[in-house]
């Protein structure tokens, strides 16, 4: 899982450069809000694109996508750009560069729009819901028995422990998994079936 690290970081650009964009935008983003001289205002975070519930009641559903790339302190920023760094570049190499951006995006989507279905009021930001996306894709992976045991099994606690201690967004969680559960299940069945095809002909 972590073969990823063994490359140079001047060549990690090249080989995962949906990875690297995601993680550079969320900086780019993140180096703004500080910038801006008011990076502890939420009304700054809403104006970056921040998850702002009324503003979405409003019709402003962008933020669903665009919150996920809103970070406002520099631990919440190295926490996900960790975690991206560590689930991702594998399933970009798996998926292809497209359908993992698709991935990334529509798992943070179906989180964020389980965190507005449970009336959360104020600002909410990160993109730890795209994160328990991924984590999706990996329990899939491993009921599969496409990834090692260990490895799953692990996952699978750390997931357990992330959705005791942070229950208040269970909801939105869940929905994020599922999410990554099922792309990956529908993905993985489309690629077996096109290798079928292929070999048949």
């Amino acid at each position: 899982m972590l073969r990823h690290t063994l490359i140079p970081l001047k060549r990690f650009p090249q080989v995962f450069p949906v990875v690297t964009s995601i993680i550079l935008v969320q900086t780019i983003v993140f180096v703004m809000i500080l910038l801006s001289g008011k990076a502890n205002d939420p009304s700054t975070w809403g104006r970056y694109g921040a998850f702002v519930g009324w503003r979405i009641d409003e019709g402003e559903y962008w933020r669903l996508i665009f919150s996920l790339f809103v970070h406002v302190d520099f631990m919440q920023l190295f926490v996900v750009a960790l975690s991206i760094y560590i689930l991702a570049p594998q399933l970009e190499w798996f998926f292809g560069k497209l359908p993992f951006l698709f991935l990334f995006l529509v798992t943070g989507f179906f989180g964020n729009l389980g965190v507005y279905l449970m009336g959360t009021e104020g600002v909410y930001t990160g993109a730890f819901e795209s994160i328990y996306g991924l984590v999706g894709v990996y329990l899939f992976l491993y009921i599969r028995g496409m990834i090692h045991p260990l490895l799953g099994r692990g996952l699978l606690v750390i997931l357990i422990i992330n959705l005791v201690f942070d229950y208040h967004f269970l909801f939105a969680h869940i929905l994020a998994l599922l999410s990554g559960f099922v792309f990956a299940a529908i993905f993985i069945q489309y690629k077996q079936m096109k290798e079928n095809q292929d070999s048949e002909q």
